[in-house]
């Protein structure tokens, strides 16, 4: 499953936190109750929603997109809900109704689709659309995380490191991190590093922090600066070190992706 991922700013604390993903932009398996005409037309009418949402043939429309994804996902398409939820949480070609984002995500969540999960988590962490609700926030996650989706994957690491819905654990905060980092997820990449700079559930090592630190610079000025700061804190050896190191992770790491491949 194929997803345009526009990244957000983060939401929570010093470490990055909870984001959400971008749209789909290729169908999933629609439900197997519809007839064949009615999921034939579903499919259509995503695609449509695509093509004027990605502005092709001239610029984007994302009004019709969400008249066409509305379409599809009336008949339990799951793409187009996850995309009909992602214009309501964003404002685009509809008004921002977080309540009726919360509404789409939970029904794509529902039929098992991760994305939707670890958006709905996002939207019970921070309140928007949804009652504040931690535990709910981690239950999604956890269910993200176990179709190893990235985002939701380091979300609930950022759960369990913060006690947040969960009983305090950096040990599996660690271990969280450590999979999505290694899977090419810059936010987990600047969380490990940070884990390992502090010496959280780990002995500090600036090494590896700041390998972490440069491979996630590539996507997150953020860790750049962090990086800078803490290579003053180093011996031209560790320096060395560490970029050793960050060159051998960067040939070890697949092609970013919203799933663990």
């Amino acid at each position: 499953m194929t997803r345009i991922y526009l990244k957000k700013m983060p939401l929570i604390l010093a470490l990055l936190g909870t984001t959400t993903a971008g749209w789909a932009d290729q169908p999933q398996n629609p439900v197997v109750s519809q007839s064949t005409v009615q999921l034939r037309q579903a499919e259509e009418d995503y695609q449509r929603g695509v093509r004027a949402a990605d502005g092709i043939g001239g610029p984007p429309d994302y009004t019709a997109a969400a008249k066409y994804y509305r379409r599809a996902a009336d008949c339990g398409y799951i793409a187009a809900q996850y995309n009909l939820a992602y214009l309501y949480e964003n404002g685009l070609g509809v008004k921002q109704d977080f309540a009726e984002a919360a509404a789409w995500y939970r029904k794509a969540a529902d039929q098992g689709d991760p994305e939707s999960q670890n958006n709905l988590g996002v939207l019970y962490t921070t309140g928007k659309g949804v009652p504040l609700d931690l535990t709910e926030a981690v239950r999604l996650y956890g269910l993200a995380a176990a179709q190893e989706d990235l985002e939701g994957t380091s979300n609930l690491a950022s759960m369990y490191l913060q006690g947040r819905g969960v009983g305090r654990d950096t040990a599996r905060a660690f271990q969280l991190f450590t999979n999505a980092a290694q899977h090419g997820y810059s936010v987990a990449q600047n969380n490990l590093a940070l884990m390992y700079a502090n010496g959280e559930s780990v002995k500090r090592d600036y090494v590896k922090a700041y390998a972490w630190l440069d491979i996630a610079a590539a996507d997150l000025p953020n860790a750049a600066m962090v990086r800078d700061s803490l290579a003053k804190e180093m011996t031209a050896a560790q320096l060395g070190q560490a970029r050793l190191f960050a060159a051998q992770k960067r040939k070890e790491l697949p092609e970013k992706e919203g799933k663990i491949q």
